[in-house]
């Protein structure tokens, strides 16, 4: 290598070092800027976490950079010269390498190998801010007598620690014998080793760490035993035994390569690394199988308590049902509509549908069951709400309208979002030309930090003094770059008063929990998940708050205290936001998963593969009404094994501020057949089969909503509402089907349906549009009439509007 070489690498190095550092700095000013608006504490937070970050990823890089470097340095002594060939002309020749250049490969080798070993250390973060921190249960495991907090913060950095020495001895040993080997420092010779003293006292040393760091994850094997054990393990004794016997035998083949790079004796360090091989494959493989005799190393009933601990079911309410002899009676609100389906209700292709879930409306004196749909057109996002307990009379979808608590057909607005506004499906930021909201873009140094951290070229062009830079517009990225430490399920739109808020719950999840099977979620797998957190944020403004949960547990008050102010006490929760919360979504999900084992005897969860998807939205058939209910009640449907009828019921609500959950078991005389059975039995009706052909002939399609259950007076009930999809887009409630005990019945109508159950009334097929039209008609028309009579003319233009929907006459023309 010429003279300029070292120079150019040199120069690369630093400017390397430059774009790392200067991408860090404009991160962390940006997040500082952005958190200014948020309060003190997130500036004071953010801050540290950055730092934490980087320290752990420059701690780590330095130390395996210095590491390798150590040990290729090493090498490098006893390497008397490297020749490299070339070519002059059509000669190849050799040429011994400089001292000097080769120094210059060896530390390049070592930094670049520290790089790749120590790079991803800041992922670290969480783990080592936790067990820094520490977590207390007050709760011993049955077998070690540890607190549980250790297996949820101490443990994990512990394995995290021993994996990355165990990677950066092994890497070290294998790149040392390869490059001795190499250079003919270690060779056999008549079938027997030569080791030259300097390559032995090199290899011997790092046998000797290597030793150690097996020795040291034989003594985590008791703590990973007891936090990943299966329920129905045994021989846990024999284990704990064997992993004690061979941290012993670790440390003594340590001593053994020590000595073996003091003095050549081969044969015994051979002897050593043999008896630890052969110890541990007995230890691991042959002894626990011997000594297992089908006991389980600790009662059912203290893992099963230690299980409800790990996933929030320490309150679970276990019962039976007991039937009433009272008539049964149809439920009521009843969920109507499906999120596939309110899809066909925008202006297709002008409008997507950017979120769609239940809300309970605060219209007048009681809350009303509705779907909140956020629809959004480039800019402009419109916020509108279908009452999911009532159609119009041909089906169709009836919408609420600003200070109206009667629903009307039509798709009304209720509010219209700002560009800046937190939503789903926000960009990566907004520009705006001025106004309170986002970050001031400044002077021309801060829009190129700006422009750096958040790639937004824009900022670089001609822009107003006052413009502004708004990012994290979406409600669930916000609050984790706010609070990263946590979980955030899926945000829940609510308006309250006349805004909207993003209300989402912040779980806590370890992977290791003693005695308990794990879960897998979101694609890992969980032995612990609690909530822990709400937070809030205010659409229109962004302003975000994140709150301890009243039942938080000892997990999320460790990450409270270390959040220095970000996480707010649980008395500050606004009581407007703890009316409409709901039992969290994505905690039932795992909830239900668990309940799912045979100790609880539910059954099978009805349609398992869609329960464990993370931070997604309600599936449609696991919630319900409940009348005067401020959240949707989230419910779980389980089958039997044995037979295809509904064996349980799980269900979670809000009652006085507090999350409930029941598991409800059905005997078999008040149950009802699963959903396939039932629908299979719906599908045979002469009605549905008519209707379906009409729907059909007039170009539509048929979707089918999802099998709802509820608990009545007299045992299960069940109901299945039916659409009718237009080809050029639209679409209505055509069907709804019911079953109670043994009776079946069907109508266009829920109250129509019970009655042809109860035998009143036989349903009517198609063409019975026009009377449900006529009927609807004449509602809006005494509407008009009263609203004349009072002198409202805002209610009179609403109704009169909404006669001429019913009708399908052109809107009457204003002056």
């Amino acid at each position: 290598m010429t003279g300029r070489g070292p120079r150019i690498v040199g120069f690369l190095a630093v400017l390397f070092g430059l774009l790392l550092a200067g991408r860090f700095l404009t991160t962390l000013l940006a997040d500082r800027w952005w958190a200014a608006g948020i309060s003190p504490a997130a500036v004071a937070f953010l801050t540290q976490w950055h730092l934490l970050r980087l320290t752990l990823e420059v701690a780590a890089v330095a130390v395996a950079s210095a590491w390798f470097v150590g040990h290729l340095l090493v090498v490098y002594r006893a390497i008397g010269s490297v020749q490299v060939p070339r070519r002059v002309a059509n000669l190849e020749i050799r040429e011994a390498m400089t001292p000097r250049t080769l120094l210059l490969l060896v530390v390049t080798a070592g930094v670049v190998a520290g790089i790749a070993a120590g790079a991803g250390a800041a992922d670290w973060w969480s783990t080592v801010a936790l067990a820094w921190q520490g977590v207390t249960f007050g709760v011993v495991d049955p077998l070690l007598r540890r607190d549980l907090g250790l297996y949820v913060a101490q443990l994990p950095l512990w394995r995290q620690l021993h994996e990355w020495t165990l990677v950066l001895v092994a890497v070290a040993l294998i790149g040392v014998l390869a490059l001795y080997l190499l250079i003919g420092s270690v060779r056999w010779i008549e079938g027997r080793p030569a080791v030259s003293d300097h390559a032995r006292a090199h290899l011997g040393w790092l046998l000797a760490a290597l030793a150690l760091a097996l020795g040291w994850g034989y003594l985590l094997e008791p703590y990973e035993l007891v936090a990943g054990i299966d329920p129905a393990a045994d021989a846990a004794p024999v284990r704990v035994v064997v992993a004690h016997t061979l941290a012993g035998t670790a440390l003594t083949v340590a001593l053994l390569s020590a000595l073996w790079a003091l003095r050549p004796r081969h044969a015994l360090v051979l002897a050593g690394w043999v008896v630890l091989a052969l110890t541990s494959v007995v230890g691991h493989h042959i002894l626990p199988g011997l000594a297992a005799d089908g006991a389980r190393p600790v009662e059912p009933a203290a893992a099963r308590r230690l299980e409800r601990l790990a996933f929030g079911l320490d309150s679970l309410d276990q019962r039976s049902f007991s039937a009433d002899p009272a008539a049964p009676e149809p439920y009521r609100p009843a969920s109507l509509w499906h999120p596939e389906v309110l899809r066909r209700l925008l202006p297709v292709p002008a409008e997507t549908l950017l979120y769609a879930e239940p809300v309970p409306l605060r219209l007048g004196d009681r809350p009303r069951p509705a779907w909140l749909l956020l629809r959004g057109a480039g800019a402009v996002t419109r916020v509108s709400a279908i009452a999911d307990d009532t159609v119009g009379g041909l089906g169709l979808a009836l919408s609420y309208r600003a200070g109206d608590s009667i629903a009307a057909p039509g798709l009304a607005t209720l509010l219209a979002l700002p560009p800046h506004a937190v939503r789903p499906g926000a960009p990566e930021y907004v520009l705006t030309p001025g106004g309170p909201h986002g970050v001031p873009a400044g002077s021309p140094s801060r829009r190129i930090t700006l422009a750096w951290a958040r790639q937004a070229a824009p900022l670089l062009g001609n822009l107003p003094p006052d413009a502004r830079l708004s990012w994290h517009l979406d409600p669930g990225e916000r609050l984790a770059r706010l609070a990263p430490f946590a979980v955030w399920g899926r945000p829940a739109a609510r308006l309250i008063g006349n805004r909207l808020v993003w209300i989402s719950d912040g779980h806590v999840t370890a992977a290791h929990f003693p005695l308990v099977q794990r879960l897998d979620w979101g694609g890992r797998e969980v032995g612990l998940f609690r909530v822990g957190f709400v937070g809030t944020v205010v659409a229109e403004t962004g302003e975000t708050h994140v709150y301890l949960r009243d039942d938080a547990g000892p997990i999320a008050r460790s990450w409270a205290a270390l959040a220095g102010g970000v996480v707010e006490p649980a008395a500050l929760l606004p009581a407007a936001v703890r009316r409409v919360m709901g039992y969290p979504a994505d905690l039932f999900r795992v909830q239900s998963r668990v309940v799912e084992r045979a100790w609880y005897g539910a059954g099978r969860l009805v349609a398992r593969a869609d329960t464990l998807r993370a931070n997604t939205g309600p599936r449609a058939g696991t919630f319900a009404w409940e009348a005067g209910a401020s959240a949707p009640t989230a419910v779980a449907v389980y089958e039997a094994e044995a037979a295809p009828r509904i064996a349980a019921l799980l269900v979670g609500r809000r009652v006085d501020g507090r999350d409930r959950l029941v598991l409800v078991r059905i005997d078999s005389t008040r149950s009802l057949p699963s959903p396939a059975r039932l629908q299979e039995g719906w599908d045979r009706f002469p009605s549905f089969e008519k209707i379906q052909d009409s729907v059909t002939a007039a170009g539509g399609s048929w979707r089918s909503g999802p099998v709802r259950y509820w608990l009545g007076r007299e045992g299960l009930g069940a109901y299945q509402p039916g659409f009718a999809v237009d080809p050029d887009g639209g679409a209505s409630l055509a069907w709804v089907s019911v079953a109670s005990g043994e009776r079946r019945g069907a109508a266009r109508t829920l109250a129509d349906g019970w009655r042809n159950l109860e035998g009143a009334v036989a349903p009517p097929i198609a063409g019975g549009a026009r009377p449900a039209r006529l009927q609807e008609a004449r509602r809006w028309l005494r509407r008009a009439d009263s609203a004349l009579l009072r002198g409202d003319w805002a209610e009179f233009g609403r109704a009169y509007d909404a006669l001429h929907r019913v009708l399908e006459l052109p809107p009457p023309e204003r002056p």
